[in-house]
């Protein structure tokens, strides 16, 4: 059994939901995992493998292994492509076929040049993130070289190094924040209706904007999970991505209805 791309000339209009659903897309996001443990599992451990390499090939490099956590999170929405695919095939299966992982792996297909597009804006969002990180570093430690990962945590929370906190984190946040509200159900829409890229970016700044409360609990808990699977030693990440990334597909469908 395939499952049809629905070429569209419809387009998205924002639903409002209240406080309560966030909760409700995890549990969803968990039965899903539930129903294809194996083929979810499989990204799971795709996540967990990234934090290994980063943490393991950057250790020495404290301004690039902070980055490159950022970017993991930032990143995290495109890589999940594959989960929101698996969701979507159970989804129209509705119990009587496989989710096949093979499926899920090529999904990206289906709105190729969409998705390039988004890939293309998430990297210069990154690259931005990026070069800001070397900058604040540079400003803020005036060395002959860049400082290591133990002196970044031992002098972290010293009365001088305030303004580099603050500096640091509040363009991280503005970063990962605008991230979030362009990603938040775009990626979704991309796999499921045949829109353009800035149309389904458009759509989730509104639907953002029009359940700034219920977005931010999501936001919030997505950024609480995300945590718990640092710091386990990105173990907990294998069960955790998963999990968000079928529970995004759901909040997806809550979020957004298509009109002619």
């Amino acid at each position: 059994m395939d499952i049809a791309h629905h070429p569209s000339n419809e387009h998205p209009v924002v639903k409002h939901v209240n406080v309560s659903y966030p909760a409700k897309w995890l549990r969803q996001g968990f039965k899903d995992l539930q129903r294809a443990p194996a083929d979810s599992l499989f990204y799971g451990a795709v996540f967990v493998l990234m934090g290994y390499l980063l943490t393991t090939y950057f250790e020495q490099a404290p301004e690039i292994v902070i980055t490159l956590s950022t970017i993991f999170l930032l990143a995290g929405p495109f890589l999940a492509i594959g989960l929101y695919d698996i969701a979507k095939q159970m989804e129209a299966f509705d119990g009587r076929g496989r989710v096949t992982l093979v499926h899920s792996m090529m999904a990206w297909r289906v709105n190729m040049h969409s998705f390039a597009l988004y890939a293309v804006l998430l990297a210069v969002l990154v690259f931005g993130w990026f070069r800001m990180s070397l900058l604040m570093f540079a400003l803020f430690y005036d060395t002959a070289t860049l400082p290591t990962l133990n002196m970044v945590v031992t002098n972290a929370f010293k009365p001088e190094n305030v303004g580099f906190l603050v500096a640091y984190f509040g363009i991280g946040f503005f970063f990962a924040a605008l991230v979030f509200a362009v990603s938040a159900v775009s990626l979704p829409m991309l796999l499921d209706k045949e829109v353009d890229t800035v149309t389904a970016m458009v759509a989730s700044l509104q639907a953002v904007y029009k359940n700034l409360l219920t977005m931010l609990v999501w936001a919030a808990m997505i950024v609480a999970l995300t945590v718990v699977g640092f710091v386990t030693y990105f173990v907990g990440l294998i069960v955790i991505m998963p999990v968000i990334g079928l529970a995004t597909w759901h909040a997806y469908r809550d979020l957004i209805t298509f009109e002619r």
